[in-house]
């Protein structure tokens, strides 16, 4: 039997904005998922598995303290998308199961994908869905009603080898930064392996992935992000000799193959993109500036991915919570989406150095002038610098740029009349009137 694995989506398509880590290409993910089920289907699969983080839905709608009447809109996008990613796996026409992750919501998880059976037997296998969260500092745990299926599913007396699925990681432990490992991951491990009953486990959530490892019987996976570059699937064969499984190979598939690096437009965001700053007031400041989505459009029209980079040390000062902050950066997307423009990351600066009210809250790319922000896009999502450029109303943003290797512009909208004054006779760059001019300029309209 051929099993397809598929984890960590990230899908937002109805949903405004991008995941909070650029690298996740979650505009994307629509194609890329339907990438994958094509190739899936074209080499055979007999089963797609998906183990979480199938969308992803913007923290903050999370929070205890939200009024939800406003976000019933909100959240009506959230199930679009669920609803979507269930019409692509109704029509590939193979068998699925999908497990939520830490970045779903399980309720309109189980709403739209389905919330059982949790023992499902496909093919020859018996296929056990465990739906996990995390506890207390994000740690995994397999508790209650979970641990209840995983401790019957070993003492099955069925003749079926089974496949576990979820969506964090049982081995190896891969904690540093932050927790993807059950807190009772070797417990779990030595018990599926010892019990003889599973073959193949696996799992999400890391999203570099891990080379599968066999103990005793059980080959335990974890899966790089479909979402996150090279988007990457695994398929594994078992080849079953009656009621067992004589062998299990696996195969990693790599979607992105060896595409060529693009070329980009850095963008920075307040009096560039839009108006003001707007994190002492939210998503409801948020407007932007005339002529913003045409020139954007343009530049799309041309080829060029569209990545905004912006200090935001609002967060270090104390200002802002990081959760308004992607909220306003979600609020931008809607608004440039409304006039049919997508950028393809935003990426920020939270660093306020020696002024942070406290040391976590100063963690991050160093703010520009450093030029961290633009080379970690570049290396993200595989930009070619030297045929790039930036546009921003700030000396910081042209040194930047200058530090980056791409061709700087300064427009005279936000602080930008301000950054030409103080140059006098010497500017640094080209300078332009607006967002729009320098669009023009890039595509090379004029002379």
């Amino acid at each position: 039997m051929r099993i397809a694995h598929i984890t960590d989506i990230h899908l937002r398509s109805h949903i405004p904005g991008h995941p909070a880590l650029p690298v996740r290409r979650g505009r994307t993910a629509p194609e890329l998922l339907s990438a994958a089920l094509d190739d899936a289907r074209r080499r055979g699969a007999d089963m797609i598995a998906i183990t979480g983080d199938v969308v992803d839905v913007p923290g903050y709608l999370f929070a205890p303290e939200r009024d939800p009447a406003p976000d019933r809109a909100a959240w009506q996008r959230v199930r679009a998308d669920y609803r979507l990613v269930r019409r692509m796996l109704d029509e590939c026409g193979l068998a699925w199961i999908a497990v939520p992750g830490n970045h779903d919501s399980y309720r309109i998880h189980a709403e739209e994908l389905g919330s059982g059976p949790f023992v499902r037997d496909v093919g020859g296998l018996r296929f056990v869905s465990f739906w996990d969260r995390e506890s207390t500092g994000n740690v995994p745990r397999r508790t209650l009603t979970e641990r209840e299926r995983f401790d019957s599913s070993l003492l099955d007396p069925g003749p079926r080898p089974q496949v576990h699925l979820q969506h964090f990681v049982i081995t190896p432990r891969l904690d540093d930064g932050y927790p993807h490992t059950y807190a009772e991951g070797e417990e779990l491990q030595r018990r599926t392996s010892d019990s003889g009953r599973v073959v193949l486990s696996l799992s999400g959530h890391y999203h570099p992935g891990s080379e599968p490892a066999t103990i005793g019987p059980t080959m335990f996976s974890v899966t790089p992000a479909l979402v996150e570059h090279p988007h990457a699937y695994r398929i594994f064969d078992l080849a079953l000799d009656g009621d067992r499984a004589a062998a299990v190979q696996h195969t990693q598939i790599d979607l992105a193959g060896d595409a060529p690096a693009r070329k980009a437009v850095f963008l920075d965001r307040d009096g560039c993109v839009n108006t003001l700053p707007t994190y002492r007031h939210g998503p409801d400041a948020m407007h932007l500036l005339p002529g913003a989505a045409p020139a954007l459009r343009l530049l799309r029209d041309h080829g060029y991915a569209l990545v905004v980079v912006t200090n935001q040390s609002c967060v270090g000062l104390g200002y802002a919570e990081q959760a308004t902050l992607d909220e306003v950066h979600d609020r931008m997307s809607e608004l440039l989406a409304d006039e049919g423009v997508t950028v393809d990351a935003v990426y920020s600066s939270p660093v306020a150095g020696d002024r942070a009210v406290s040391d976590r809250y100063n963690v991050g790319d160093p703010p520009k002038p450093s030029p961290a922000m633009i080379k970690r896009a570049a290396a993200e999502l595989n930009l070619d610098l030297s045929r790039s450029c930036m546009i921003g109303d700030r000396s910081s943003d042209i040194a930047a740029a200058q530090a980056a290797g791409v061709r700087p512009i300064l427009v005279r909208t936000g602080d930008g009349r301000a950054t030409e004054r103080s140059w006098g006779d010497a500017p640094a760059c080209l300078v332009v009137d607006d967002l729009v001019a320098a669009a023009v300029e890039v595509v090379g309209l004029i002379a």
